[in-house]
C-alpha cells in the first residue's frame, strides 16, 4: 500500500466520521464478523528523530511487516514493506537515529522438550530495508530488554542473558559492526539493569528468596555499591520503575505512596530513599511518565478514560486544542520529532476505532494519516459509558457497559465479559468483540472485579485469596445490579471471556448455571493447580506483590480443585462455546483439550474448535472472524438477542 493511498483513507475517514451524525446513526450500515475481525492497519506507529519517516507495524497477506511510511510529499511513492523472519511476532518498534529502526520480536525455542517463550533485536535499515540481528549469539530468554539508544543511532546498551541459566549483563552493541562489548558484567540475583538518560548504567535491582537490594554507581568507571539488603515487605513503598538522571544521584521512580496508588516521585539512588512526591492521581495509579533532555514532560494514566497530565506548558496547551476540536475522543500524542515540532497523534473512542492525525507545529496543520480499521469506515458503532456498582460486601466495582444502538435501555440481553489477567484491568476505548456483540442486539457489561489493577494497591490487594471466588461474585453482582434496573432481562444471560475471562466463563457455566444460559471460553484455564505447576507466573501483580502463586490460593490448606472446572464438569448443564489457539504459551491448549473430553464423555452441550497456531490471542484476520461467526452462531442458538 503507497503512502498516497494511505493517506487518502485517512481523509476518507476523517471525512466519514465529520459528514455522519454520529457513530450510532441508524443509517449506517451494521458491520460484518468480518469488518470486526480485520487487523488494524497500522500498530504503534513512530515518528523518526527527524519526523521525516513514520515506521510501525502492520499486515501484509496476513503476516505481520513493518511498514515505512517517508513523509516527504514530492515523493511519489514513499512507502515500503520490510518483511521480518517468519514464527515471530512483534512486539515494539522505536527508532535508533533517523536511519534505523529497532524491532522487538517473540517467538518460542525448545528447552528440554518444552516450549519457552523468548524475544530477540532485529535492526533495519530505513532505506536499504536491510534486516540485522541485534545481540549476542548465544542469548538467553530476554534479548530485548533496551536500556538506552544513542540518539545518532551509532550503538545501544543491551541487558541480555549469555545462556538461559545466567542473570543478564549489559553489553554495548555498535549499530554499523553489531559487535558486543560487554561494559557491565552479570551479578548475582541482579536481572534488572537502568541507564540514566546519558546512557551510563547507574542502577541495578536483585533479589534472592525474601531479600532484595539495590546496586548504584556515579559514574561508568566505578564499581557498583550495594545498599542495605532488606526483605519484601508487604507493607512497603513498592518500586515499579527507576529512571536516573545524568550527572545527579538523583531521579525519578513510578512507586506505591502512602495511599497505595502508584505515583511519580524523586529518588535518591545514592541513599536508596524515595524523595517527594511529584504527582499521584487522586484515583487511581499511573500508567507511565515520559522525560525529554532531562525534563518531566508528561504523566498518564487510565481513570473512566486515557488521560495524560502534561508538564511541559505548550504540549499542555496543545491538548486543549486538540480535545476541542476532537470532542468524545482520547487523543493521546503517540510519537514526536526531536524537536517537538512533528507529531503524531491517535484520536479514537469506543466507537471510533481511530484516526492517526500528523500536526505540524511550525504549519499548524493537522492532517488525518491512517483510519486504522478501513472495514469500518462509515458503519454504526455503539458508545461504551463508565459504570459503578456495589458488590455483595458493599466493595465498589467500576467498570464498563455498552448498549446496542436502536435496542433503548430496558430488558436487553446480556453478556458480560470479564477480563483476563486477571490482574490487569479493562478500559474505556474500541474493542472488536464488544462492538461485534452490541452489533448483534446485545448489551456488554466488563466489570473490573477485585484485584483489577490501576485502581490502587488496597483494590488488588481484596483479590487475595479470591480467585474463583470473590472475583466471581463481582462479575454475578454486576449481572444482578442491571438486572435490578431494568436494563437486562434476568432470564437472558450469557458470560464470555478469555484467559482469566473463559476460566471466569467455564466456572459461572458450573457454579451459576441458574444465572447464565450459556457460557463461551478463549484460551481459558480450567485445572488452576495444572496452570500453576506450568507457569507460577502466570497471574503475577507484579507490581504490587510478590508471592502471587500463594495469594491466587489464599488460605494455605485452601483445595485448588474446588475452584477448578475440570473437576466440576458433572455439573455443567448450560450449553459451552470452547476455542483455543494450538501455539498458546500463556495457557496451554491442554488446558481447554482436558475440559472437552471431560464434557465429552459426560454427554455435556457444548461446542470445542482449535485454532491451528494462533497464540493466546487472535493473528490471523480469518481466524478472529471465524471465532465472532461461532460466537454468533452460538448465541442465536442458546441466548438470541431477538427484534
Amino acid at each position: 500500500m503507497g503512502r498516497k493511498a494511505l493517506w487518502a483513507m485517512g481523509v476518507a475517514w476523517a471525512m466519514a466520521l465529520a459528514g455522519a451524525a454520529s457513530a450510532t446513526d441508524p443509517e449506517r450500515p451494521v458491520p460484518s464478523a468480518a469488518d470486526f475481525g480485520a487487523r488494524p492497519i497500522l500498530i504503534n506507529p513512530v515518528l523518526s528523530p527527524n519526523g521525516a519517516i513514520v515506521a510501525s507495524e502492520a499486515r501484509r497477506l496476513d503476516k505481520q511487516v513493518i511498514m515505512l511510511a517517508d513523509l516527504d510529499p514530492t515523493k511519489p511513492d514513499g512507502t515500503h514493506i520490510v518483511a521480518l523472519p517468519e514464527n515471530f511476532d512483534i512486539r515494539w518498534v522505536r527508532w535508533a537515529g533517523n536511519d534505523k529502526i529497532l524491532v522487538s520480536v517473540l517467538g518460542t525455542t525448545k528447552f528440554y522438550g518444552v516450549d519457552l517463550p523468548i524475544t530477540r533485536l532485529m535492526l533495519i535499515d530505513a532505506h536499504s530495508s536491510a534486516t540485522h540481528y541485534v545481540g549476542l549469539k548465544e542469548q538467553g530468554i530476554f534479548g530485548d530488554d533496551v536500556l538506552y539508544v544513542d540518539p545518532a543511532g551509532a550503538y545501544l546498551l543491551l541487558s541480555t542473558q549469555s545462556s538461559i541459566f545466567d542473570p543478564p549483563a549489559v553489553y554495548r552493541i555498535d549499530l554499523a559492526s553489531f559487535q558486543p562489548e560487554r561494559i557491565v558484567k552479570a551479578q548475582g540475583g541482579v536481572w534488572n539493569w537502568y541507564a540514566d538518560d546519558k546512557g551510563v548504567v547507574r542502577t541495578g535491582v536483585g533479589g534472592e528468596g525474601k531479600k532484595w537490594w539495590v546496586l548504584y554507581r556515579d559514574r561508568a568507571d566505578q564499581e557498583f555499591e550495594r545498599t542495605r539488603r532488606r526483605e519484601y515487605d508487604e507493607d512497603d513503598i513498592g518500586v515499579d520503575k527507576f529512571l536516573p538522571l545524568g550527572g545527579s544521584d538523583t531521579g525519578y521512580a513510578m512507586a506505591a505512596g502512602k495511599s497505595g496508588r502508584f505515583g511519580l516521585y524523586k529518588y535518591d539512588f545514592r541513599n536508596d530513599v524515595i524523595g517527594e512526591q511529584v504527582y499521584e492521581n487522586p484515583e487511581v495509579d499511573i500508567d507511565d511518565f515520559d522525560l525529554k533532555d532531562g525534563k518531566l514532560t508528561a504523566v498518564y494514566f487510565t481513570n473512566d478514560r486515557p488521560q495524560v497530565e502534561w508538564f511541559d506548558p505548550e504540549l499542555k496547551k496543545l491538548q486543549a486544542r486538540l480535545d476541542r476540536a476532537l470532542p468524545g475522543h482520547a487523543n493521546r500524542v503517540i510519537s514526536r520529532s526531536a524537536d517537538n515540532m512533528r507529531l503524531l497523534i491517535l484520536s479514537a473512542s469506543a466507537d471510533d476505532p481511530g484516526t492517526i492525525y500528523l500536526y505540524d507545529r511550525r504549519t499548524n496543520e493537522l492532517s488525518p494519516f491512517a483510519g486504522l480499521y478501513q472495514p469500518l469506515i462509515g458503519k454504526r458503532l455503539a458508545p461504551m459509558e463508565p459504570i459503578r456498582y456495589q458488590a455483595r460486601d458493599g466493595l465498589e466495582i467500576r467498570g464498563y457497559l455498552t448498549l446496542p444502538p436502536g435496542r433503548g435501555d430496558r430488558n436487553l440481553p446480556l453478556v458480560v465479559m470479564p477480563h483476563g489477567g486477571p490482574f490487569v484491568r479493562d478500559s474505556w476505548g474500541y474493542d472488536p468483540q464488544v462492538q461485534y456483540l452490541a452489533s448483534k442486539g446485545y448489551a456488554v457489561l466488563q466489570p473490573n472485579y477485585r484485584g483489577s489493577t490501576g485502581f490502587g494497591r488496597s483494590f488488588v490487594e481484596k483479590g487475595s485469596g479470591q480467585f474463583g471466588r470473590g472475583m466471581q461474585d463481582d462479575v454475578d453482582d454486576g449481572v444482578k445490579w442491571l438486572a435490578g434496573k431494568g436494563t437486562v432481562d434476568a432470564k437472558r444471560v450469557c458470560i464470555m471471556g478469555a484467559s482469566y475471562g473463559g476460566y471466569a466463563a467455564m466456572l459461572a457455566a458450573a457454579r451459576n448455571p441458574e444465572l447464565y444460559r450459556c457460557a463461551i471460553s478463549f484460551a481459558g484455564l480450567s485445572d488452576v493447580p495444572a496452570q500453576l505447576r506450568y507457569d507460577r507466573k502466570s497471574f503475577t501483580a507484579s507490581r504490587y506483590f510478590r508471592n502471587w502463586r500463594d495469594r491466587v490460593r489464599g488460605d494455605k490448606d485452601f483445595e485448588l480443585d474446588s475452584i477448578s472446572p475440570l473437576r466440576m464438569a458433572e455439573k455443567m448443564t448450560v450449553p459451552i462455546l470452547i476455542a483455543h489457539g494450538t501455539k498458546d504459551s500463556t495457557v496451554p491448549v491442554a488446558q481447554s483439550q482436558k475440559m472437552h473430553d471431560a464434557l465429552l464423555k459426560l454427554k455435556r452441550p457444548h461446542e470445542f474448535v482449535l485454532y491451528k497456531d494462533e497464540g493466546h490471542g487472535f493473528g490471523d484476520p480469518a481466524n478472529a472472524t471465524d471465532f465472532l461467526n461461532r460466537v454468533g452462531k452460538f448465541l442465536d442458538a442458546h441466548n438470541p438477542a431477538g427484534s
